[in-house]
């Protein structure tokens, strides 16, 4: 199995029963991405924290067989950009505590990198839920060391912000889990990170410094996630048919979008702060 660098090559090959995911090198990038500031930085951390969490619910989602042409391209355009976006962030950080988290994370990917390019199989699905919890704690460790260094509100609204995008992802992931049927149970700490994400909900809406227009965005957020949590709330009670699988996933996507807004106009206005 070729396990380069990920850029996966075929749906078309996972459908037509292809044993395992063909990875091969990423084309090579042509535009310079734009100068990181401290707010653009927190963004993008917190964005590895979402990534860690949307790739093992594509993994799991391939797994289950839900929309899995749409699963194979999460997972590619995840790994592609969690990849850039390490490097942007470990070239950044500010200080030399910052530059060992990224570069333990680095470490860190790269065993969760080869977990994800083999086949999806049940038996993985330990790996695959220790994997994407290192890498998940070292991004999240990333991110608060950023918004510290940036001491101020607007930095901090940025990282909560983001914050939610991983929060829709994990919820996602671990309802893609639990249908999966992998071994280490997930009730309890599905419980927990949608308590958060409503508590986070909260804290955004009223804090001074959002805006109308965030408000809006917010409110759109909220209406998806109702939608997203009550599908996810009836598949505790009993297993998830096709149609409810499906409204997760798609949800979950539709959740992400809302908040990668959000989380922009956040970022926006801190950097007209600084």
């Amino acid at each position: 199995m070729n396990r380069r660098n990920f850029s996966i090559a075929s749906a078309s090959l996972l459908l037509a029963g292809y044993s395992g995911i063909v990875l091969a090198q990423a084309p090579a990038r042509t535009a310079v991405p734009a100068k990181l500031t401290i707010a653009s930085a927190i963004n993008k951390a917190g964005r590895q924290r979402m990534l860690s969490q949307r790739m093992a619910k594509a993994y799991a989602q391939l797994g289950v067989g839900i929309l899995p042409e749409r699963a194979f391209k999460i997972l590619n355009d995840s790994t592609t950009l969690f990849e850039s976006q390490l490097a942007e962030l470990t070239s950044f950080a500010p200080n030399a505590d910052i530059a060992k988290t990224y570069a333990e994370l680095g470490q860190a990917w790269r065993g969760y990198k080869e977990v994800l390019a083999t086949a999806p199989a049940p038996e993985l699905g330990a790996r695959i839920q220790d994997a994407n919890e290192l890498v998940l704690q070292l991004a999240n460790r990333g991110t608060q060391e950023l918004e510290r260094a940036s001491g101020t509100n607007a930095g901090r609204l940025v990282n909560i912000s983001g914050r939610q995008r991983m929060l829709s992802q994990r919820t996602a992931m671990f309802f893609m889990f639990r249908e999966w049927g992998l071994p280490k149970p997930v009730e309890t700490a599905l419980g927990n990170v949608r308590t958060e994400f409503r508590a986070a909900l909260n804290t955004l809406r009223v804090d001074p410094e959002t805006t109308d227009e965030i408000k809006t965005q917010l409110g759109l957020a909220e209406t998806q996630w109702l939608f997203f949590d009550a599908a996810v709330e009836a598949s505790l009670k009993s297993k998830a048919d096709a149609v409810r699988r499906q409204n997760v996933a798609n949800s979950s996507e539709r959740i992400l979008e809302v908040f990668e807004t959000v989380t922009g106009l956040y970022e926006r206005n801190a950097s007209a702060r600084a």
